[in-house]
């Protein structure tokens, strides 16, 4: 740098000199990068080909029926790689809700409890002499479903004062309403078999509503081929990952499965003894469950207080299940079901108006 050679000027002369310098040539280095990319490239290509000849096809008669997975069963032959995605979800899906610890699982929403009310919350609070007696009492399972009707000895709680007689008068009325529900928690729990479909194809109906939903009962059921009736149920109900509709109070009133619906029914069936079993992997709000509850107390296998089957119409039955019907009835491409959505929303209608004009 001379005297004369200014800051600007030096600095850019230095300026100058580093660009000529330039980068250093990495050309070379890029090609060897492509060409191990190029390789890695051919290579993942490659895999799915060999896997494709190595794996052996798909064959659905080897796996069992989605019906049949329990909490126990093994599932592995659902895992393997030619299966179809779908169906592993659906056998996953499956063994998630018959095992008790996952499906009874309640997790902490917002706004869900009372935080400060220690007995909103079942399995919180302190423990009662009712709840030590209830535990004790003696179990009596309800056919079907594996629900359990619990004929034990009523403490104060239970019946709210009022004794249980021994025996109750059930009249005709009851015992076809109790006919009723029975059959609709046989259609509602699981796909009929062809014994049952050749005794609905022979049902007789009337002039009445209920007597004419009967007739379009039957005649679905003669109508519909029985493979084509199991299919209904399955795409209704189970489907591959979630059926299409969901036949639980909670979800029909809160939007999701196990909230508080399902919890305050808990405490209403625990008043008259009944708890659901080890093998019912169904939860107790479930159309199915509701309705076997409903033909004990009108049929007067479960003893119960009077007006029992008032209350738990009312309160757990009543304020969801006509949309529920409905959407059974509007199911598309369902024929013989949507018969069974017309039955039971008729026979809603016909058990709301008589527990408004007997109040």
């Amino acid at each position: 740098m001379t005297r004369s050679e200014s800051i600007l000027s030096r600095w850019s002369r230095m300026k100058q000199q580093s660009a000529e310098v330039g980068e250093p040539d990495r050309s070379s280095e890029l090609k060897s990068i492509n060409a191990e990319r190029g390789d890695l490239n051919e290579a993942t290509a490659a895999t799915p080909a060999e896997n494709s000849r190595t794996s052996p096809p798909f064959d659905p008669a080897s796996l069992p029926s989605l019906q049949s997975i329990t909490a126990g069963t093994d599932i592995r032959l659902f895992l393997g790689s030619n299966v179809p995605l779908e169906l592993t979800k659906a056998a996953l899906r499956r063994t998630w809700v018959t095992d008790a610890a996952i499906r009874d699982f309640v997790g902490i929403a917002e706004n869900q409890w009372d935080f400060n009310d220690p007995t909103a919350m079942p399995g919180f609070g302190p423990l009662r002499a009712n709840d030590v007696s209830a535990v004790a009492g003696a179990q009596q399972t309800l056919a079907g479903l594996g629900e359990a009707e619990q004929a034990r000895r009523p403490t104060k709680d239970a019946v709210d004062a009022e004794a249980v007689p021994d025996t109750r008068r059930i009249d005709e009325i009851d015992r076809a309403r109790a006919q009723e529900y029975a059959l609709l928690t046989a259609l509602l729990s699981r796909s009929p078999d062809t014994q049952m479909i050749e005794r609905l194809s022979r049902l007789s109906g009337d002039t009445t509503q209920l007597g004419a939903a009967h007739a379009g009962l039957s005649a679905a059921a003669a109508g519909v081929p029985p493979e084509q009736i199991e299919r209904e149920y399955f795409d209704l109900f189970v489907g591959l990952g979630r059926g299409q509709l969901f036949p639980y109070a909670s979800y029909y009133l809160t939007g999701y499965l196990h909230g508080r619906p399902l919890a305050c029914l808990r405490q209403a069936l625990e008043q008259i003894g009944i708890e659901k079993t080890e093998e019912n992997s169904e939860p107790e709000d479930h159309v199915a469950v509701l309705f076997e509850v409903m033909a004990g107390l009108t049929s007067g296998q479960i003893i119960a207080p009077r007006e029992t089957d008032r209350d738990i119409f009312e309160n757990h039955i009543k304020p969801w299940i006509g949309r529920f019907f409905s959407d059974l009835e509007h199911a598309e491409s369902r024929p013989f079901y949507a018969s069974v959505g017309k039955l039971g929303r008729i026979f809603m209608e016909i058990e709301v108006e008589a527990f408004s004009r007997s109040s």
